[in-house]
């Protein structure tokens, strides 16, 4: 009769990868200049951004709809004032394809404006062109019984450690800043705003018992005008800290994930000398975290029976481990000199950044990330027919990141943060442009492992050896547990007779005698 086993299990569980799958979107279409602006002259800066409104995960498919938020400042056609701003958005819609894919699944999405042009048609209309590029990836749930151990009589076994990543929070929450702002005595009232530009720096998240602290910054840059059309701006940091609450975070949970600007209103006001002097910042932060921490759980290898035949029923399983992550700042120096054709400077105004991301690649105990920083910048000129100009310019860079382990076959996902940015002037012909970067990396490799989920023992007496001694000689990839398996014996039993003092270190050639009992 089949001999009873005591088995001990435990539930497993990570997320699977489905996926990752990207497209190009090419928006067209027109800015009208609403009736209270004057006609257009030149473009001087265009920028956008991407808002996502809605998602939906379906079989092998994944819809997403939102808008580019677009906003250009211009020189006008016999304008009271030097410069004039604008606003509008164009709608985005399109779906992805994704073997794999099912409703219910976790899906992120990713949104970068690889390129956008703005030209005039005539004078009350613009084109506007951008290409934008959407990543989606996806992972699913995955969980698995496996055998941690078991007991039963003449049974020998074969325990290992499991080590995993396993998912321990997940907090998606918002919360509002409101801050107050007030104008140096330098600079002009603010009657019209034109462009503004709201990043998120100095970004911290940190666990706690049964929280995430958050800190940041929140970077304010505005360009405007004032009644009779003198430009003025300001740059503004705000700092904020605050709690993301969730019982499951622990001091050591690796917190990843981020916090992004979800909504903005800035909206001038009057101080109590009467003049606009003031500026009141509505922002709504978005946080997104995720919590995970490496386990190692004991489980069953292999086993057999000194009497009997079993059966391991076994799967193999395939999850991700993060092999290394780290976070540093760089900066880049670069001298701007005006081409041939452009006016020279006699002030800068304001200076517009972004940060992208070329490629990145994983090597051997680093990743090496290529990216642009591009930057515009507004100055006052020192031809008076020609009050403010607007230069643009790209500086590549690349920068490596000493992360231990990593392979260059492992997958990597890094971010660039622009922190700060400034340029100052050396001559009315160059200047330095100075630029704070922060990279955040993450290694992460795909392990596989087959694990025993379910053990089966026969009738006693099956195929037994028989009684007797053996001389073996040792194979090349042998161990004393697949010699003492493949005779029915025990470890123990080899170790003895043969006076090893050390079973790890048998050597292939050697020759141990296995005393095989009868039972």
């Amino acid at each position: 009769m089949p001999l009873t086993l005591a088995k001990e299990t435990k539930d497993v569980s990570w997320k699977e990868k489905i996926g990752k799958q990207g497209t190009q979107l090419l928006l067209e279409g027109d800015m009208i200049v609403p009736d209270s602006k004057p006609d257009l002259q030149e473009i001087l800066h265009c920028e956008g951004a991407v808002k996502w409104k809605e998602k939906r995960v379906s079989d092998d498919r994944v819809s997403f709809s939102g808008e580019l938020e677009i906003a250009v400042l211009y020189r006008a056609k016999n304008g009271e004032k030097p410069l004039y701003g604008m606003k509008s958005s164009l709608p985005l819609e399109d779906f992805l394809h994704m073997d794999g894919l099912e409703r219910g699944m976790e899906v992120s999405l990713t949104a970068e404006i690889e390129h956008m042009d703005c030209q005039i048609i005539n004078d009350r209309k613009i084109s506007v062109k951008a290409i934008i590029g959407v990543e989606a990836e996806a992972e699913r749930k995955r969980s698995a019984e496996i055998l941690t151990g078991v007991g039963g009589e003449n049974l020998e076994t074969l325990t290992g450690t499991l080590r995993m990543e396993r998912d321990t929070a997940e907090v998606k929450d918002r919360f509002t800043i409101k801050e107050e702002m007030t104008l140096p005595v330098s600079q002009p009232e603010i009657g019209e705003i034109l462009m503004e530009n709201i990043r998120l720096t100095e970004q911290d998240i940190r666990p706690m018992d049964g929280k995430a602290m958050v800190r940041g910054s929140l970077c304010i840059n505005l360009l405007y005008a004032d009644g009779e059309g003198k430009i003025g701006s300001l740059t503004e940091k705000i700092p904020f800290s605050g709690y993301l609450e969730d019982e499951r975070i622990e001091p050591k949970t690796d917190l990843a994930g981020s916090l992004s600007v979800e909504d903005c209103r800035l909206t001038p006001a009057v101080d109590e000398d009467g003049e606009t002097r003031q500026l009141q910042a509505d922002v709504t932060i978005g946080a997104a975290l995720r919590g995970k921490e490496m386990t190692e759980e004991e489980i069953l290898l292999d086993a057999y029976g000194q009497k009997g035949v079993i059966t391991l029923q076994k799967e193999e399983i395939s999850y991700p481990v993060t092999v290394a992550n780290g976070k540093n700042q760089f900066t880049i120096k670069e001298r701007i000199r005006l081409e041939d054709g452009e006016v020279p400077m006699l002030r800068a105004e304001n200076i517009w950044g972004d940060v992208r991301l070329s490629e990145a690649r994983p090597v051997t105990d680093g990743i090496e990330a290529e990216g642009v920083l591009a930057a515009d910048i507004l100055y006052h000129c020192t031809d008076d027919a020609e009050p403010v100009a607007m230069i643009g310019r790209g500086v590549p860079f690349t920068q490596m990141m000493e992360l231990k382990g990593v392979l260059p076959e492992d997958e990597s996902n890094v971010s660039l943060r622009l922190e700060e940015i400034d340029f100052q002037m050396l001559s009315e012909k160059e200047g330095e442009l100075r630029a704070t970067i922060t990279m955040e990396a993450e290694a992460e490799r795909q392990e596989t492992a087959e694990v025993v989920t379910d053990i089966i023992m026969g009738e006693q007496g099956e195929t037994l050896p028989m009684a007797g001694a053996v001389i073996y000689m040792v194979q090349k990839g042998d161990s004393l547990w697949k010699i003492a398996k493949k005779y029915r014996t025990t470890i123990a039993d080899i170790v003895a007779v043969n006076e090893i003092e050390n079973p790890e270190l048998i050597y292939p050639g050697q020759k141990l005698l296995i005393i095989r009992m009868k039972h």
